[in-house]
């Protein structure tokens, strides 16, 4: 039987195994920086079981949650923050990393006509943070910042975007290069303190503390997790409240379902990334491309898409070319099914979020633990996963698991009633 480790020890066990890329290096960067002699597959086993116990930590407030009658799901719980919402902005952002799970066909032979396994699968994560708000009576920034007409600028970050996009089309890894930005300002009594750097741009909001929630379920399991994470994050109070993501249907699925009252955001990238592509198909050449780019560009940050919708309208009636049209076709109905999440002057002058940069940002750091193409998981994804995304989370929810685990460790047994 394994010998039990100390909490002081176990803890420093989960923190290298949660932020090293592998258990090997997890064991080293103990021996290095710990002076503890632990070996890989024993970081693994302590990993996993605190990882476990987090999953049911995280199962029970979620059946808790859901057995309040639905006015008190409404309300702000006792222990959440209260005080500041007046310039503060709610917002939930959901997305999608990768990794390689094993399922019961694996070290199976392959049947005669069976297609070739796929082992990558889709980690549901949801970001949920607050932003400092700096609400405007007219749109701050109506015209379009010049990197978004420099074509050095935007189209290798659409390039990348689309080249992360390939393989499993199931897995929707959307890693531009965006700046991970970490400003957690919690003051002693639990209340957010303003932002003191100035050099923000005057319509872009400071983003101040955020938590993440994941799991490889359903995606309807990632949106219950979500709802009652805002639930205990207090969100309820907020005056504004924002829902962001990309086209994808499930997470708007996840915003009707149980964001409804969340303003729907389009991020803005991705909407470019669908403008640059009509261009594209609709151009003779790069410079031709770039021409009709400029102004749709600019119609999207204005929030005018029902004039980039017409233009593409026109290109498809005069174009010849089969797969040109249906480019322009599925890029049309991209903008079609997402104008009325493309809002953006709107958004600005209510100090809303129009990226998912902050979501971006946090499935590159999970995806440095849990995604590569020589991991394969089984049963340990999951609490890796949890483990990984608590790790990020700012509101400490590990450090609220190590102090309740040392609280009910006390040493005392407990004296027997007697009969």
């Amino acid at each position: 039987m394994e010998a039990t480790c100390t909490p002081r020890v176990e803890r420093k066990v989960v923190s290298a195994g949660t932020t090293s890329s592998s258990r090997e290096q997890a064991s080293a960067q103990l021996q290095e920086l710990a002076e503890l002699s632990i070996s890989g597959k024993r970081c693994e086993r302590i990993t996993q079981r605190v990882g476990q116990q987090r999953i049911a930590e995280r199962e029970q407030r979620l059946e808790q949650y859901g057995a309040l009658p639905i006015p008190q799901q409404r309300e702000v719980p006792a222990d959440a923050p209260r005080g500041g919402w007046d310039h503060r902005v709610a917002v939930v952002m959901a997305d999608g990393g990768r990794a390689q799970l094993r399922d019961e066909r694996w070290g199976q032979p392959r049947q005669p006509g069976e297609e070739k396994p796929r082992w990558w699968r889709e980690s549901k994560v949801s970001l949920l943070a607050t932003f400092y708000r700096r609400s405007h009576d007219v749109d701050p920034m109506p015209e379009v910042p010049e990197n978004l007409l420099d074509p050095l600028w935007l189209i290798p970050k659409i390039n990348e975007m689309k080249a992360a996009k390939g393989g499993d089309s199931a897995a929707r890894q959307i890693e531009g290069s965006l700046t991970d930005k970490s400003s957690e300002t919690l003051d002693e009594l639990g209340h957010w303190a303003c932002p003191t750097d100035e050099r923000q741009s005057p319509w872009s909001p400071e983003p101040l503390v955020r938590s993440v929630v994941a799991t490889f379920e359903p995606y309807s399991k990632l949106g219950r997790l979500a709802k009652a994470e805002a639930y205990h994050r207090g969100f309820t109070a907020a005056q504004e409240k924002a829902f962001l993501g990309d086209g994808h249907l499930s997470n708007w699925k996840i915003h009707a379902t149980y964001f409804s009252e969340y303003t729907p955001i389009v991020d803005l990238l991705h909407a470019l990334s669908y403008v640059y592509q009509a261009a594209q198909a609709a151009a003779a050449d790069m410079e031709q491309c770039w021409q009709f780019c400029q102004p749709w560009i600019t119609w999207v940050w204005q929030g005018r898409v029902e004039r980039v919708i017409n233009a593409l309208d026109q290109c498809i009636a005069q174009t010849s070319d089969p797969t040109a049209r249906e480019t322009l076709r599925d890029s049309r109905g991209y903008l079609q099914n997402n104008r009325h999440r493309m809002r953006y002057h709107e958004y600005r002058r209510r100090s809303l979020p129009i990226t998912t940069a902050l979501m971006e940002s946090t499935i590159k750091r999970i995806n440095r633990r849990i995604k590569g193409t020589e991991k394969f998981w089984r049963d340990g994804a999951e609490p890796m996963l949890q483990l990984v995304a608590d790790k990020i989370s700012e509101t400490r929810p590990l450090e609220t698991y190590w102090k309740r685990k040392a609280e009910s460790q006390t040493g005392k047994r407990k004296s027997r009633a007697k009969p």
